[in-house]
């Protein structure tokens, strides 16, 4: 009988794991995605005191047949994602992340203390990977190092909440492509300018409820449990969306949008200048 993917993903992840270097191995989603729900592939994270040999990695990727086809090793180098290799599981994409411990702490302390609060290279969201990091299954944890990250990132630390929030709202008063864009009734450059105003305003959102912000996968989900958010927000943020459609109705969409980045800054204000958890915990 051919083995299940989570078979298949526990034996490579034992192979992983024997390797001397390697001191825990973790995985971001489950080990069976589901297509249906929008998961496309497994990505697991591998952090090493040292990268392993590319012979020791390629060995890995040489898994007893039926566990993976198409194997490569270090399709990718260095950067945010690590040194990557990539197979396919029973049709499944699956990349093995290798990180050093070095440069994931040194990442984390950075990311914490506020010093990348907007995204980078067009992709990835530093305040994203902390998120994984808090919610990541342990697979294996030689010397404590993953649970001591969920540990520390258990709690989304206030003051990096208030560097967010003050630099996206911000960020968000800066408004000069969009009323370009109005005034032309230009829809393609609204829909430009809007979708950077948005990610600042999801970003910004997301620091007052202290939540670490993933991407843009799924914010409808997390704002329907947010406490902190104007009123109707998710389907006023849909709202301005469908209105920017066209260039007859982006002064509508427009408006919609004005209203809520507004009611935004008033919940930060009202707060003090801090997340309303913030304030909360100073009034206890």
């Amino acid at each position: 009988m051919k083995p299940t993917t989570e078979e298949c993903l526990d034996a490579i992840v034992a192979r992983i794991s024997a390797m001397q270097a390697v001191q825990a191995v973790g995985i971001s989603g489950g080990k069976s995605p589901l297509p249906e729900k929008g998961e496309g592939d497994i990505d697991v994270f591998i952090y090493c005191d040292e990268l392993p040999s590319l012979a020791d990695r390629q060995a890995v990727l040489l898994a007893p047949e039926g566990h993976a086809e198409n194997a490569k090793v270090r399709v990718f180098e260095g950067g945010r994602w690590g040194s990557g290799d990539f197979m396919l599981i029973n049709g499944v994409e699956t990349w093995l992340m290798y990180f050093t411990l070095r440069e994931t702490r040194e990442d984390v302390d950075a990311i914490l203390a506020g010093k990348w609060p907007d995204k980078l290279d067009n992709a990835y969201y530093p305040i994203g990977r902390l998120g994984m990091l808090s919610r990541i299954t342990v697979l294996f944890d030689r010397s404590g190092f993953l649970q001591t990250l969920k540990n520390r990132l258990a709690v989304y630390p206030p003051e990096l909440g208030k560097t967010l929030a003050d630099h996206h709202l911000r960020m968000l008063g800066d408004t000069e492509d969009l009323n370009r864009a109005v005034t032309r009734r230009d829809a393609l450059f609204y829909h430009f300018a809007l979708d950077l105003a948005l990610d600042h305003f999801l970003q910004a959102l997301f620091a007052m409820n202290r939540c670490y912000f993933p991407s843009r996968k799924r914010t409808l989900q997390y704002i329907g449990g947010f406490q902190v958010k104007p009123e109707n927000c998710e389907a006023r943020l849909l709202q301005t969306l469908r209105l920017g459609g066209s260039g007859e109705t982006v002064p509508q969409s427009y408006a919609v949008w004005e209203s809520l980045t507004a009611e935004l800054a008033g919940l930060y204000a009202a707060a003090g200048g801090g997340t309303q958890q913030a304030k909360e915990k100073s009034n206890e």
